[in-house]
């Protein structure tokens, strides 16, 4: 496995607290689904090739009227635009227009969308910065899917250490970092990070071959002590 997944473990525990409510009582949550679902999803099992198609959410219980995602599937050493990703074990599906689709309209079109390095010092989070911007606030307490987005595992192998998708928060800073502007031009951030957790397993094909031929032994070895 290349790499330190050094935010896995601190994912996880974030990813953990974000589940514990997604009422319109919460306070500021990023989630991600699988495409066409809503539920939280913290690990999913993934084979060579396999196409990963996920949804970003986010909810708040009070109106919001700015918006940054910061979506990470790769790491890198820097932060911004400039920055280049590291490992390559699990890329976009296409293009920036053809992987993320179904982009909220609510708050605009987004004012800015590119593949980018988070902030974070070292390896960090590398993937989407998307940025909304409005004067109108609007009510995200029922939840809100933010984009859909289209990914391939290119890298990930059988028995490689569980790799992370992550909503990244920095704790810090008003850029290539997840947070809104609320209604009263206050920054709220989600208190960490959501991972979700993809677990590399081997192809359907390679488990049936496999199985044939645990099978086949098993006659094999019968037909011998009937002999």
């Amino acid at each position: 496995m290349k790499g330190l997944r050094f935010w896995l473990v601190a994912g996880v525990a974030s990813a953990t607290l974000t589940l514990l409510s997604l009422s319109p009582a919460s306070a500021l949550q990023f989630w991600i689904s699988k495409a066409g679902e809503s539920t939280p999803l913290t690990e999913l099992m993934v084979a060579p090739g396999d196409v990963i198609n996920l949804s970003v959410w986010f909810q708040h219980d009070v109106q919001v009227k700015g918006l940054e995602v910061m979506l990470g599937w790769d790491r890198a050493n820097g932060m911004g635009i400039s920055a280049t990703p590291l490992d390559l074990e699990i890329e976009l599906n296409g293009t920036l227009d053809t992987a993320v689709t179904n982009i909220m309209t609510d708050l605009g079109s987004p004012t800015f969308k590119a593949l980018a390095g988070a902030r974070g010092s070292g390896a960090r989070p590398w993937g989407l910065r998307i940025l909304f911007a409005s004067l109108t606030g609007i009510d995200v307490s029922a939840g809100k899917k933010v984009f859909d987005i289209s990914l391939k595992n290119t890298g990930l192998m059988p028995g490689d250490s569980p790799y992370p998708v992550v909503i990244h928060d920095a704790g810090t800073g008003a850029s290539y970092t997840s947070y809104v502007i609320q209604g009263d031009g206050s920054a709220a951030r989600p208190g960490g990070s959501y991972t979700l957790n993809l677990v590399p397993v081997p192809e359907p094909g390679s488990l049936l071959a496999l199985a044939t031929g645990v099978v086949g032994l098993a006659g094999m070895a019968l037909r011998r002590r009937r002999a």
